[in-house]
C-alpha cells in the first residue's frame, strides 16, 4: 500500500499572536500573562502577576550569570 503525503492548504491566520501555534515558536511573556486561563491557574494557586514576573526576572538573572558573566550587570 502506497501512502502518499498531502499538501494541506495552510489555515488563514486570524491574528499575529496565532504565530506562537506553530512548532518551534513561543508566545511571549507578555502574550501569556493575558491568557485567562493563566489568570485563573495563579489564583488557583495564589501567585500574583507580580509575583510571577519577579521569579522570572531572578531567573533569567541567574542564567545571565551562568552564560556569560559579562552580562550580569
Amino acid at each position: 500500500m502506497m501512502i502518499r503525503s498531502m499538501n494541506l492548504p495552510s489555515k488563514p491566520r486570524s491574528h499575529a499572536s496565532d504565530l506562537w501555534q506553530e512548532a518551534g515558536l513561543e508566545p511571549s511573556l507578555s502574550d501569556v500573562l493575558r491568557d485567562p486561563i493563566i489568570h485563573q491557574v495563579m489564583r488557583r494557586d495564589g501567585v500574583s502577576a507580580e509575583q510571577l514576573t519577579a521569579v522570572i526576572a531572578q531567573a533569567q538573572s541567574g542564567l545571565r550569570r551562568r552564560l556569560c558573566p559579562c552580562l550580569a550587570a
